[in-house]
């Protein structure tokens, strides 16, 4: 019922449009033909008085006030020239020059021929309508007119100035109600009302000036000379507009995209929610992320990540609707605000969003894909455009959790996981002063020996209420907050501690390394080299102890920018792992250049081995790769003896996984340091799980 309601709102508004605009543009066009039909010689002593008037209107028409709040509908200060040729030569004239002048701006500007046919009408009839109080007002004796070859006449009173402000007011809510009319995306009421005090004190301060204009056209023989004067003071109000526009439009939009930033989407949400109240129309907003945006950014510089941010914006630009607003919110993320919107056409935009991003962005010898993940949500009576902006997002994070390149709508459900997210941002900075941090080990198997020759450091989260917390869980927050860093320098400081205590209390750990993840954000932490020398120092341990895992892809990202960092570790003597081989962008090029000592084969190959083909090449690929640079090589994810029995085949030389054990408390650890593990021994693996 709602969709049909406003469908029908919509399809009345379209008819009113279409009414008004054909009764201005015929009352318009009637009102000039008439106009240039009486103009004669004889209509005005002064020609060249009225042709400077002239010249006067065409060029302040070409130079209108613009301001911020309204910059597709500035304020001309041609009207002040028009009212005074009224108060002096009467209608015709006044109603030529104002058309002629307007259809000359318009076409300049390239408008569409509807609107400039209207323009050009609607003023005509607003200033019909102007005529008609003067003339009402000359009738009552009130009002000295003009419109004679005959010079002033008559004195001036207050009656005189209430009829001539009096035009000026139905001049301008004439020209108001016509525009009203004809915009068909609000009702009659609320667009005629919409800033309506604004345009009522612009038109005023503009149209007051008039009777001055008039009183230097006609006061003495060739006084029209000095018309040219006023000009200078209207065109410094007008440049004094046009700064304080460009100030504010610096203030309220991106430098970089040209669209409105943050503080102007949150007015234009405001403004439409106004006016769906006053409409019962529907506003909904769509907020929109890059996927993986970062990546291009480190990996092929900001100032492709910025060509690509201004193509995105140009392409969103071109699926909108006439009276959408589009806005860069921050970084990669977009905000559409659309009003009035059916249910499909909802649909549709975002179909439309995802369509127009799915061609290639092409940057010099660049190509680069892009994805969005799109979240919507729909206002309320009580909306807000804080928390209808928080909510599009809130959808937006549930899109992304999908799989990226989705859309998913608003549900209050989602408050909830709102809620639960700051929680968990509040919590992971209390977990660190409360000791809720935990520490497990998972060991890497030599595969020709059994031996248990290093391990993997992985965090945990003991939650008060939700219990013991894997990374998944809690990890890519503190990527996102940046609670990463002091979340590593504690996992760094507390596996080195306990990998000393390993070696002071079990012989058989001595020559045990400890291997530690070091995320995307650590890698681009500039004190990243200085922490693990402290780290280390205050341990004891010699470098060569510590094994850093840094994913294929975080190193990939900024090749230029990592290499340095990564020589600058591999300078302290810490050995460096490349994690998840095979995800990312690694070619035998790129990876000589890198001072890796390791290639770690990431689980989604070791799965396949045995039943996949593809996998069984992948991984024999990457054994060869690292044979020829001499590389070690550990795969992960090992749970079958088939698997173990491939992977020594084609020469890995060592492994973890579940096939050994899952990773544990440091206590458990303890139990079984140096024991060789072979290939069907796993009775201590199962006493420790205590099964």
């Amino acid at each position: 019922m709602a969709e049909q309601a406003i469908l029908k709102a919509r399809a009345r508004r379209d008819a009113r449009s279409l009414l008004v605009w054909t009764l201005s543009v015929l009352l318009g066009s009637s009102l000039v033909i008439v106009s240039v039909g009486k103009l004669t010689i004889a209509s005005w002593p002064d020609p060249e008085a009225v042709i400077m008037i002239a010249l006067l209107v065409v060029l302040s028409e070409l130079r209108p006030i613009v301001t911020m709040r309204r910059t597709d509908d500035p304020v001309s200060i041609s009207q002040a020239f028009v009212f005074a040729t009224l108060y002096v030569w009467g209608p015709y004239p006044a109603i030529v020059l104002l058309a002629g002048s307007v259809l000359v701006g318009e076409v300049l500007e390239r408008k569409p021929l509807w609107k400039v046919l209207f323009n050009a009408a609607q003023y005509a009839v607003s200033l019909g309508a102007a005529w008609g109080v003067l003339a009402v007002g000359s009738a009552a004796g009130a009002v000295p007119l003009m419109g004679t070859p005959d010079a002033p006449a008559g004195t001036v009173t207050l009656a005189t100035l209430f009829w001539i402000v009096l035009s000026w007011g139905v001049y301008h809510l004439v020209n108001l109600a016509q525009v009203a009319g004809v915009d068909h995306t609000l009702p009659w009421r609320a667009s005629f009302t919409e800033d309506f005090w604004f345009y009522t004190g612009s038109t005023m301060s503009v149209l007051a000036l008039s009777p001055l204009v008039a009183v230097v056209a006609v006061a003495f023989q060739d006084s029209w000379m000095l018309l040219p004067l006023l000009m200078l003071p209207l065109l410094a109000v007008q440049r004094t507009a046009q700064m304080s526009q460009e100030r504010e439009h610096r203030a309220l939009h991106d430098p970089l995209t040209g669209l409105p930033n943050r503080l102007l989407l949150t007015d234009r949400i405001e403004t439409a929610l106004a006016r769906s109240r006053r409409s019962e129309g529907r506003v909904v907003v769509v907020f929109l992320d890059l996927d993986l945006f970062k990546t291009i950014n480190d990996g092929l510089g900001h100032a492709v990540g910025d060509a690509v941010l201004v193509d995105v914006a140009r392409r969103l630009g071109t699926v909108l609707r006439p009276g959408d607003t589009l806005a860069r919110f921050s970084g990669d993320e977009f905000a559409i605000v659309c009003e009035a919107i059916p249910d499909q056409e909802i649909e549709a935009l975002a179909a439309r969003i995802q369509a127009v991003l799915v061609p290639p962005f092409t940057f010099e010898s660049h190509e680069v894909n892009v994805t969005a993940s799109i979240g919507l949500a729909t206002a309320t009576p009580h909306s807000t455009a804080e928390s209808l902006l928080r909510e599009a997002d809130s959808a937006m994070y549930r899109a992304k959790s999908a799989g990226r390149d989705q859309v998913a709508h608003f549900h209050w459900s989602m408050h909830e996981a709102a809620t639960a997210r700051l929680d968990d941002q509040l919590g992971l900075r209390r977990a660190l002063e409360r000791g809720e941090l935990r520490a497990h080990y998972q060991p890497v198997i030599d595969l020709a020996s059994g031996a248990v020759v290093g391990m993997e450091a992985l965090i945990r989260w003991q939650h008060p209420t939700r219990g013991l917390l894997g990374p998944d869980e809690f990890i890519p927050l503190a990527e996102e907050t940046g609670l990463i860093l002091p979340l590593g320098a504690w996992m760094l400081d507390e596996s080195l501690h306990q990998l000393g205590e390993w070696r002071e209390e079990i012989g058989e750990a001595a020559d045990l390394w400890m291997a530690v993840n070091i995320s995307p954000r650590q890698l681009g932490d500039p004190d990243l080299t200085h922490k693990v020398s402290r780290s280390l120092r205050e341990s004891g341990l010699q470098p060569t102890s510590l094994h850093l895992e840094i994913t294929e892809t975080a190193i990939m990202q900024s090749l230029d920018r990592t290499t340095p960092i990564l020589d600058a570790l591999r300078g302290l003597g810490v050995r460096l792992i490349v994690d998840d081989f095979g995800t990312g962008y690694s070619s035998l090029a790129r990876l000589k250049r890198l001072p890796v000592s390791t290639l770690k084969v990431d689980r989604s190959f070791v799965d396949g081995l045995g039943t996949d083909s593809s996998d069984l090449s992948i991984v024999d690929a990457i054994t060869n790769l690292a044979r020829s640079l001499n590389l070690d090589v550990i795969a992960e994810g090992v749970e079958t003896r088939e698997q173990l029995e491939i992977l020594h085949t084609l020469g890995a030389t060592m492994g973890q996984g579940y096939r050994w054990s899952r990773a544990l408390p440091a206590e458990h650890v303890a139990q079984w340091v140096g024991k060789p593990m072979g290939p069907d021994d796993l009775a201590g693996f199962r006493a420790l799980l205590g099964s």
